[in-house]
C-alpha cells in the first residue's frame, strides 16, 4: 500500500506529509483531538472566533492531494492529485439523521464512497469518494450532491491543496480504508498522471458552461444590471469592491477565483443584508458561471459571523468614500502611513495594543517583534538577495525616567508563555544534571549532559554561558530582555562588552561566533548566533550603550521612543480580559509550533519600492546617513512583513505589505532622529580624511592653474564625491594651496606643486 492522502500537524504548524490511512486513523484517536472537538461542541456556534482558534490546533488532511512537490509547502502548484474528491455539507441540525436518510443508501461498491464523518463543528458532514476518470473536482462534488439530494454545499473546497480539519474517531460514520490508500505503485502512477493532466487542461482552457439545467436559485439570482447603480451610504458597491480587491492583493489568478469570490462575499454580506442573491448581483463574475457564484455565495453568507462590520470592509468603505469626495489624490489605502500612525495590525498585535494608550502602541509593536520572532524560530524565508533569513529582531525602547517603560512587561510575559513553560522544564533538567554531577564527583560513571537550554535568560549571562546555550539551542532563538540598558553599560566597564557586541551584531544575520580555550573549565564552540534582544532605558543610558555608530550595532536595532510625559497625568494601562489573554497565549502557542520555509513576493515588492524611495532621497539630499540606515531598516521591515504574513496563516492581504513598510519607515525614522546627525558627522569626517590623503594633490593636479568653482564641482562629481565644495576650497585656501581671484575663480599657488 502507498499513501493517498497527506496529513499536517495543524493549519499553521509543519508541512503536509504523505501517510497511509492507518496513520490518519491513529491521529483521529488521539485524546487531544477528542478534547478540542468536545470544547467546540460546548460552544455550539455561539463564539465563532473561539471555535476558529480551537480548530487551529487540530491536525489537517488534504484528500485531493497525495503529496506535495518542490519545497513541500501546501500549495496547489506543488500538489499531485490523489484522484479523490471531498464534499463538505454544512449547517445540518442532525448529521447522523441526515446520514441515515440520504447517504447510507448510496454506500455501494459502484459509488466508491470511502469515508463519511461529522465535521469538528458538529453540524456538518464530510464525504470522501473516488473521482470518475474524466471528472473535475467541482463536477465530482456536484455528482455527490445530486445523490444526496442537496441544493447547496460548500463550493470552496475545489482547490487541490484544500485542507480538511480532522475530527475524532467517534465522529466517523463510515470508513472503507482500502480506497483511501493506493494499492500498488502502478495504480498510483496511473491515477496521479491522469488527474494531473486533467487539472492542467482545466487551467489552460476556458471553463465549459455547466450542462445541467439551472437550479431555481440560478434562475432567480439577479444580475449586476438588475441593481443598476446600487449604492451603500451613497457609495456605489462597485467602488467598495474595487477597494476590497486592492486590500486583498488584487484580482485573482486562474485557480484562485473561487476562494477569492468566497472571501469577497464573506465581507460584502455585511452590507448586502446577508443575502446571497444581492452579493452575486454586486460582485464581478471573475469568469465563474452563475451557478458557481451562487453556490459559493450561499456557502459564504451562511458562515458564522461577528456582530460588527469587519475592519477590512470599513477601510474599503472609507477609501471609496474618500475617492468619491475627491478628498485625496487617490485611495488613502495606497498612501504611505505616518510612522506614528499604526497600520492595520496582525491579530495578536492588535490584541496586545488595544488596552494601551494610543501613543504607546507603536513602541509596543516594536517591543513585540523580538518575542514573536523567537516564537517563530523554526520558520525561514529568503530576503531580496535570495539569502535565507530567520525572524531575528533586536529592539530598544527609550524614554526619560518615570514615563512608563515597564508597560511592555504584561504583554511580553503573555507572549512568552510557551517559551517560559519550556524553560521551566529545561531548568529542571539542568538542576537534575548538576545534582547528579555533584553526587558522582569521584565516580568513574559520570551522568550524561542533557544539553538543557532555557531560552529566556535575561542579559546578565556570561559569554561562556551564552555560547553554551547557543550551542545547545539547536538553531532556536534565545531571547534576552533587559529593562535597564545601563546593566549592559556596566558589563562594558567589566571588560566583556566587545565580545557581547560582536555576538549581538552576528545575531542579526545568524552568523557564527566562537571561542576556543585549552582549559576544560571554559566552554569552547563555534556556532551560529540566534539571539533576539529587547532592551529599555533612558536616552542617556541608550547613548552610553550605543556610543559608536560605526560598529554597525545601531543599524541592526529597532528603536522606539515613548512620548514625553512632562507635566502629564499618569497614563492608564487597562487590564486584558481573560478571553484576550487566552487568545494571545493561543496565538503564541501556534506560532511556537510553526515550522518550515515560507515565501511571499508581495512583501518583497513593497520593501523594494520603499528602498528605492529612500535611495532617491539619499541622492537628492546627498545624505550618507539616509543611504546607510535605509538598508538595514528595509531588512527589518521585510522580516516584519513576513511575520505578519505568517500570522495571517500565509495568506497575503494588503495589510501585510502595509505593515512591512510601516515597520521599515518607523525604524528608519527613529534611527535618523537618534543617530542621523552622528552618522553624517562620521561620514563627513571620513570624506575629509580621504581628501587629506589624496584629494589635496589629485584634485589640484587634475585642475588647471586657474579654475572655477563649477569646474571643481564637476570634477568631484566625476570622481563619485560630494559636490559640496565650500569646505574643500576653504581648506585649500587656509593651507596656502590656492588664492581666490574673484567670487567664483581660484588660482593655484607654488605650494600646490611641491612634492608630498
Amino acid at each position: 500500500m502507498l499513501p493517498r492522502i497527506c496529513i499536517q500537524d495543524s493549519i499553521i504548524a509543519g508541512k503536509p506529509r504523505p501517510v497511509l490511512w492507518a496513520d490518519i486513523e491513529a491521529a483521529m484517536r488521539q485524546p487531544s483531538v477528542q478534547d478540542i472537538c468536545d470544547k467546540i461542541k460546548l460552544l455550539d456556534g455561539k463564539d465563532p472566533d473561539e471555535m476558529a482558534l480551537l480548530k487551529k490546533h487540530l491536525p489537517i488532511i488534504t484528500p485531493h492531494t497525495c503529496r506535495f512537490r518542490g519545497d513541500g509547502a501546501r500549495r496547489s502548484s506543488n500538489a499531485v492529485p490523489s484522484g479523490l474528491v471531498m464534499l463538505d455539507i454544512d449547517h445540518i441540525d442532525d448529521p447522523r439523521d441526515f446520514f441515515s436518510r440520504w447517504i447510507a443508501q448510496q454506500l455501494t461498491s459502484e459509488n466508491k464512497i470511502y469515508f463519511v464523518a461529522i465535521t469538528p463543528s458538529g453540524h456538518g458532514l464530510r464525504v470522501i469518494a473516488e473521482r470518475e476518470p474524466e471528472e473535475s473536482i467541482p463536477a465530482a462534488q456536484k455528482r455527490l450532491a445530486t445523490w444526496f439530494a442537496l441544493t447547496e454545499f460548500d463550493a470552496v473546497t475545489k482547490d487541490l491543496a484544500r485542507a480538511s480539519y480532522l475530527m475524532p474517531w467517534s465522529y466517523v460514520l463510515y470508513c472503507e480504508p482500502a480506497g483511501l490508500n493506493f494499492g500498488t505503485p502502478e495504480q498510483e502512477a496511473i491515477v496521479t498522471t491522469h488527474f494531473a493532466q486533467l487539472e492542467a487542461q482545466s487551467h489552460t482552457t476556458t471553463l465549459p458552461q455547466q450542462n445541467v439545467s439551472e437550479s431555481p436559485q440560478e434562475k432567480s439570482a439577479p444580475s449586476g444590471e438588475d441593481l443598476g447603480g446600487a449604492t451603500f451610504r451613497g457609495i456605489e458597491y462597485a467602488a467598495i469592491v474595487r477597494e476590497l480587491e486592492n486590500l486583498l492583493g488584487g484580482t485573482p489568478a486562474m485557480g484562485e477565483r473561487n476562494q477569492f469570490y468566497f472571501t469577497l462575499v464573506r465581507y460584502m454580506r455585511y452590507i448586502c443584508d446577508f443575502n446571497a442573491d444581492k452579493c452575486v448581483a454586486v460582485l464581478p463574475d471573475y469568469g465563474l458561471s452563475l451557478g458557481e457564484r451562487h453556490a459559493t455565495a450561499m456557502s459564504s453568507v451562511n458562515r458564522p459571523r461577528k456582530g460588527d462590520m469587519p475592519e477590512l470592509l470599513q477601510r474599503a468603505i472609507t477609501a471609496a468614500e474618500h475617492a468619491l469626495n475627491n478628498d485625496t489624490e487617490g485611495s488613502p489605502i495606497a498612501n504611505s502611513q505616518s510612522p506614528n500612525s499604526l497600520p492595520p495590525l496582525p491579530r495578536v498585535l492588535e490584541l496586545i495594543c488595544r488596552r494601551l494608550p494610543e501613543p504607546f502602541r507603536p513602541a509596543m509593536v516594536i517591543a513585540a517583534l523580538p518575542i514573536l520572532g523567537a516564537l517563530a524560530t523554526r520558520v525561514r524565508f529568503q530576503y531580496l538577495d535570495k539569502q535565507e533569513h530567520s525572524f531575528s529582531f533586536m529592539s530598544c525602547i527609550t524614554a526619560p525616567a518615570a514615563t512608563g517603560k515597564s508597560f511592555i512587561r504584561k504583554p511580553v510575559n503573555l507572549l512568552l508563555t510557551p517559551i517560559d513553560r519550556q524553560d521551566e522544564l529545561e531548568r529542571k533538567r539542568e538542576e537534575e544534571y548538576k545534582e547528579a554531577l555533584r553526587a558522582a564527583k569521584n565516580s568513574k560513571m559520570q551522568p550524561t549532559n542533557p544539553r538543557a537550554c532555557p531560552r529566556n535568560n535575561g542579559i546578565n549571562v556570561s559569554i561562556a554561558k551564552l555560547l553554551q546555550l547557543l550551542a545547545y539551542s539547536d538553531g532556536k532563538h534565545l531571547i534576552g530582555i533587559g529593562e535597564e540598558i545601563d546593566t549592559l553599560v556596566k558589563s562594558e566597564r567589566a571588560g566583556v562588552w566587545s565580545q557581547k557586541s560582536d555576538i549581538y551584531r552576528l545575531g542579526f544575520d545568524n552568523a557564527k561566533y566562537g571561542q576556543n580555550y585549552m582549559s576544560d573549565n571554559s566552554f569552547s564552540a563555534n556556532v551560529p548566533v540566534f539571539y533576539n534582544l529587547l532592551l529599555t532605558g533612558t536616552p542617556g543610558g541608550m547613548y552610553r550603550f550605543f556610543k559608536d555608530v560605526e560598529d554597525g550595532l545601531v543599524t541592526r536595532f529597532c528603536f522606539a521612543q515613548l512620548p514625553d510625559m512632562f507635566g502629564s497625568d499618569i497614563p492608564a494601562f487597562e487590564n486584558y480580559t481573560e478571553a484576550e489573554e487566552r487568545e494571545i497565549i493561543d496565538i503564541a502557542e501556534c506560532l511556537d509550533k510553526a515550522a518550515g520555509t515560507i515565501a511571499c513576493s508581495h512583501v518583497g515588492v513593497r520593501i523594494r519600492r520603499w528602498l528605492n524611495e529612500k535611495r532617491d532621497i539619499a541622492i537628492r539630499e546627498d545624505s550618507r546617513a539616509v543611504d546607510t540606515l535605509r538598508k538595514r531598516a528595509a531588512v527589518i521591515g521585510y522580516r516584519a512583513g513576513m511575520l505578519a504574513y505568517l500570522l495571517n496563516e500565509c495568506v497575503y492581504e494588503k495589510s501585510v505589505g502595509e505593515f512591512a513598510s510601516w515597520v521599515a519607515e518607523y525604524v528608519f525614522q527613529n534611527q535618523m532622529q537618534l543617530f542621523g546627525s552622528k552618522f553624517e558627522e562620521v561620514a563627513q569626517s571620513q570624506l575629509v580624511m580621504n581628501e587629506r590623503k589624496s584629494c589635496v594633490v589629485s584634485l589640484l593636479q587634475q585642475l588647471s592653474e586657474q579654475f572655477t568653482r563649477n569646474e571643481l564641482m564637476a570634477l568631484r562629481a566625476r570622481n563619485g564625491q560630494s559636490t559640496r565644495v565650500d569646505m574643500v576650497l576653504n581648506r585649500w585656501k587656509s593651507s596656502g594651496f590656492i588664492t581666490q581671484v574673484d567670487k567664483t575663480t581660484y588660482k593655484k599657488t607654488p605650494k600646490a606643486h611641491l612634492p608630498k
